[in-house]
């Protein structure tokens, strides 16, 4: 049996290939003599650059918003200088509150209960349960003491109604109150 031993050139002396060796292979997008391939630019990165420079005159284009027009940054250069956002400053050109972003979201919540306290009422007789929840909200009976399986998700989702009312009320007169604070920093007492 005659086995195909490969052999190498290294140094003018011919050398058996090892198999533990493997031949290195050519960077596809190419070299720089005398730079490392580690200081090269990424692929991403100039698809990223390609893209900027296509992109810029629609990017320079102010766009409307609920606040007024939003112009992108410009930098020293006069190229748009692209943030977390693409085109401006996030957090220069809107105020977000997170005290009004929390009550939106409470809101949808205190609709899908809403939602669901209507299903559930429409199973159970109006008088019951007109003087069952009166007795609930006037802190009469306790709501584990509710034997009825839909009286008691009802009292559940309608105390649970009330408790994110009463906690979307608390943020929105906070943000409120800051507003006005700030407004007073500007402008003086608003009294």
């Amino acid at each position: 049996m005659k086995q195909n031993i490969k052999f190498e050139v290294f140094d003018g002396v011919e050398v058996p290939v090892s198999p533990l060796l493997k031949r290195k292979r050519k960077n596809r997008y190419g070299s720089i003599a005398d730079l490392d391939s580690e200081d090269l630019i990424e692929p991403a990165e100039i698809d990223r650059l390609y893209l900027r420079e296509v992109f810029a005159p629609i990017l320079a284009l102010p766009v409307k918003s609920k606040k007024g027009w939003i112009r992108p940054n410009i930098d020293e250069d006069g190229a748009v200088e692209c943030d977390a956002f693409g085109t401006v400053d996030f957090d220069r050109y809107t105020d977000f509150d997170k005290a009004l972003y929390k009550a939106d979201k409470l809101r949808e919540e205190l609709f899908h209960e809403r939602l669901m306290v209507e299903l559930i009422s429409s199973r159970i007789e109006p008088t019951a349960r007109y003087k069952v929840m009166n007795y609930v909200f006037a802190d009469i009976l306790d709501v584990d003491d509710i034997e009825d399986v839909n009286m008691y998700c009802l009292a559940k989702r309608c105390l649970r109604m009330r408790r994110l009312q009463r906690e979307i009320d608390g943020l929105t007169e906070r943000s409120q109150e800051r507003r006005r604070q700030k407004a007073e920093k500007v402008l003086g007492p608003l009294d």
